[in-house]
């Protein structure tokens, strides 16, 4: 049989899929669980390990996250047979650290014993989830080679596709709303929009609200899910820019009161360091939109226009700027760089400036239709 040809980005539910199906043929001599969703990473290693003990294999579980974690323990495994069974599964969870050359965590021992593993043939199944490694990793390359399966469980879009900006249409609301039919929860596009708003990208969360909206009656959504969601200043000038006023408000709100998360763990919540960075970040953002728009008028490509404007990430990520760019005319982001600029340079001046300014400013760059861009300056 023809191997399966895959999608660039498939969608983690149908890997998932395709999963199941390989599982009911047999268990591979291996899986790699690799994306950065830890709900879909978990949801495939659940499915490994009950197939394995269904086999009748021993089955060996390490998170590598767990304070209780010994790499030890984990290499004896690895360089051991199973004792109480013909065949043993070790499954490894939230590996990426103990797998990357130059992290703290790294493990050459482990890497080596995972390997080894897969070289010998041994029997039973090797269930590794990481968040990311690199298509050139040595551990998938194994995996591969010992006729082992890959499953992606990237995070799903919490945005709409640029060509329909409907927020109905963004894949973490139409994954929502699949997961309340399956369940039997009452919930509609519009509900789960603020659903999905609310409590964030966290599929094992929004899970959990829908078990609560179960039997919720005449109840509405927003009295029984409160707005939750974490979020960043760089992710809330992304809503001001885009005129998602109603999200933007949300979010200036969030923030303000619980702060954000930088990538050291440390919380900010101080309100002068909150309005600066989230001033410089919406500042750099309108720059950005600015300078794609006057690249356009200049004959420029839409490609070559987001590269003049400095747009990195993927083409998703040129897709959404570019759809941006679309529904403003030239001469209203020269009018926003105004007013985010003086919103900078007033905060900077240690004028008082707070969260309603930038709820202000939500409500004046509020956008409604697909399109309000025009050939004007």
């Amino acid at each position: 049989m023809a191997a399966r040809k895959r999608r660039a980005n498939p969608h983690p539910e149908q890997e998932h899929t395709a999963l199941l199906a390989t599982l009911e043929d047999g268990l591979p001599p291996a899986v790699l669980l690799r994306g950065e969703e830890r709900h879909f990473r978990t949801q495939g290693m659940g499915a490994v390990c009950a197939a394995a003990a269904a086999r009748g294999d021993e089955v060996c579980r390490h998170d590598a996250r767990d304070p209780e974690f010994s790499p030890s323990a984990l290499v004896d495994d690895l360089r051991s047979g199973a004792l109480f069974a013909s065949a043993r599964t070790i499954a490894l969870e939230n590996g990426d650290a103990l797998l990357k050359k130059g992290a703290r965590g790294f493990s050459q021992a482990i890497l080596d014993g995972l390997l080894a593993r897969l070289e010998a043939g041994v029997p039973g199944t090797l269930a590794v989830g990481a968040g990311s490694l690199r298509a050139d990793h040595p551990l998938l390359k194994a995996v591969l080679a010992a006729g082992g399966v890959t499953v992606a469980c990237r995070k799903l879009y919490d945005s709409p596709p640029p060509w329909d900006p409907d927020p109905r249409r963004a894949e973490l609301v139409q994954w929502l709303l699949a997961k309340a039919r399956e369940r039997g929860v009452p919930l509609d596009p519009d509900e789960a929009v603020w659903v999905a708003a609310a409590v964030g990208n966290d599929p094992a969360a929004l899970c959990d609200r829908l078990e609560e909206l179960r039997g919720r009656g005449a109840a509405g959504v927003r009295e029984l899910v409160g707005w939750e969601a974490g979020g960043s200043p760089w992710d809330l000038a992304g809503r001001l820019v885009a005129g998602d006023a109603q999200g933007a408000v949300a979010g200036v709100e969030t923030l303000f009161q619980g702060g954000f998360q930088g990538r050291d763990g440390t919380r900010t919540v101080d309100p002068a360091a909150l309005v600066n960075v989230l001033a410089s970040a919406l500042t750099a953002r309108v720059r950005e939109g600015l300078a794609g728009s006057a690249a356009l008028g200049s004959g420029a490509s839409p490609e070559e226009a987001a590269a003049a404007a400095g747009v990195r990430g993927g083409p998703r990520a040129v897709e959404a700027f570019l759809a941006r760019l679309a529904r403003r005319a030239p001469g209203d982001w020269r009018r926003m760089l105004e007013e985010s600029a003086a919103l900078e340079r007033h905060a900077r001046s240690g004028a008082r400036v707070d969260g309603n300014d930038f709820a202000l400013l939500a409500l004046r760059w509020a956008l409604k239709g697909k399109s309000t861009a025009r050939n004007r300056n």
